[in-house]
């Protein structure tokens, strides 16, 4: 899978644009220092009028059947 990946920051200033406003479920804590950290943004099953909502998540990570199931990932 070729997912864009993210620093939070990045997600931070997503959220609040006029296309991912309301979108991104949770967004990852801004450290002061500088982090490495990479987040990709995955699709979950919930929507409403404001569109898909998305959960972002370590790029690292892989997610089992549990998490997928715990936060409806498509």
């Amino acid at each position: 899978m070729n997912n864009q990946k993210y620093s939070a920051q990045e997600i931070n200033d997503l959220k609040n644009t006029s296309l991912w406003y309301n979108c991104i479920i949770n967004s990852p804590p801004v450290a002061e220092k500088k982090e490495n950290t990479r987040y990709v943004l995955h699709a979950t099953g919930d929507a409403d009028m404001n569109g898909r909502k998305y959960i972002s998540l370590p790029a690292d990570h892989k997610l089992n059947l549990f998490e997928k199931r715990q936060y409806n990932i498509m």
